[in-house]
């Protein structure tokens, strides 16, 4: 079983998956999208406000800053193409008998429908995490570590949420609640 959480930056998705790790049985698998991608070095992991280069067009990762002072990421070549083996990556570990809780970030529903198709013998659960522009930034600034408005950058972008099992707003839940919301659609659409 496969259970894809979905969202812009600082939408919740690593601290649900951290909390629904611990609260499924053991062997659950926790990949992490910017991980994974985290292995083109330091190129990736410094898209953040206090690295002088951040904004300098490069093969793995950059910013373009906005004339309203935000921030747009681009993926460069080397992480587009390795962003693009993360569903057979996800195959792999499914065929090798592991359940999976992935952090993604898919943005488009040809990157939704591609995870789909190669991941749907697994037993597949979508889960889109949403809350208001306005929250998004407040967590987004509240961190310290994001380029202002790169998480409203990409939530533009996104067009899949419709097609997900389960939507839910990180403004009226809370961690718990989300993780009993994830575990009781878990339950019902794949009964043990």
């Amino acid at each position: 079983m496969i259970i894809i959480v979905c969202g812009t930056s600082s939408s919740g998705k690593s601290t649900l998956c951290q909390e629904l790790q611990s609260r499924l049985d053991e062997g659950w698998l926790s990949f992490s999208t910017d991980g994974y991608l985290g292995m083109l070095g330091d190129r990736f992991d410094g898209l953040h406000p206090d690295n002088p280069q951040v904004c300098v067009p490069n093969d793995i990762c950059y910013a373009q800053k906005h004339t309203d002072g935000t921030y747009e990421i681009v993926p460069g070549a080397l992480c587009s193409k390795l962003y693009l083996t993360i569903p057979n990556v996800l195959k792999l570990l499914g065929e090798e008998g592991f359940n999976i809780i992935v952090d993604s970030f898919i943005t488009t529903l040809d990157e939704f429908n591609a995870y789909k198709k190669t991941l749907e013998p697994f037993g597949i659960l979508f889960v889109y995490l949403y809350a208001s522009e306005t929250v998004i930034a407040q967590r987004e600034d509240a961190r310290g570590d994001r380029l202002k408005g790169s998480a409203l950058h990409w939530l533009k972008r996104f067009n899949f949420q419709k097609y997900c099992e389960l939507c839910i707003d990180t403004e009226e839940l809370n961690i718990q609640q989300m993780c009993d919301e994830i575990i009781r659609l878990k339950n019902s659409k794949f009964p043990m």
